[in-house]
């Protein structure tokens, strides 16, 4: 008889230096889309994963290290949460300009307009059902509601494994739209939007 023994873990910022991890969990958190998109963004010899770590790095942009906080053992990244608010005043971002793959996706964002986004959580598969995943969650919680707002909300997968951990958190769906893969491949037909509320 075996048993898993949980490793103990703690939650801080996320740091410039974490852009590898935060690159290479937002591609598994994503199932390859921001390959995608990375890939439409590279310069001179750069590979997609380049970009991604590079604009893991940048001190501004949704996807930064500093909306990230990561779970750490033994020294080492195994977690990551990327998140920040859509605040009221939000323009909701014109779908014209957007490229069909990820249309679906704006639309879905500009819905949740004001809530607290959580626009990536990954955790690394030799570090699952560990608690980290929920700790990271439970984490930006209370910067959201110091900052007003009284919702998270989500965007995943209508296959992704994660849908139904989701709903025991508290996280209820509250829209649906077709995914437009557009050369992603990608199993699922579905968008799903959920929130959940700030208590």
């Amino acid at each position: 008889m075996t048993s898993k023994t949980r490793a103990t873990f703690s939650i801080r910022p996320a740091k410039k230096n974490d852009a590898d991890d935060l690159a290479n969990l937002v591609v598994m958190a994503g199932d390859g889309l921001p390959l995608v998109a990375w890939e439409t963004m590279r310069q001179g010899g750069e590979t997609a994963m380049d970009v991604g770590r590079r604009r893991a790095r940048r001190p501004e942009g949704s996807f930064s290290y500093r909306n990230a906080d990561v779970a750490v053992v033994g020294g080492k990244v195994v977690a990551a949460i990327v998140s920040y608010p859509l605040p009221p005043d939000t323009d909701p971002e014109p779908h014209n300009g957007v490229p069909p793959l990820f249309r679906p996706l704006v639309m879905l964002e500009n819905a949740v307009i004001p809530s607290w986004y959580i626009n990536v959580l990954a955790t690394y598969p030799a570090h699952q059902r560990q608690g980290t995943a929920t700790a990271l969650l439970a984490g930006v919680e209370a910067p959201a509601k110091a900052s007003g707002y009284d919702r998270m909300s989500l965007i995943t997968g209508d296959i992704n494994p994660a849908l139904q951990y989701y709903h025991r958190l508290g996280f209820e769906e509250i829209s649906r739209t077709a995914i437009v893969k557009d050369g992603w491949d990608y199993g699922g037909k579905q968008w799903v939007l959920m929130t959940k509320p700030i208590s």
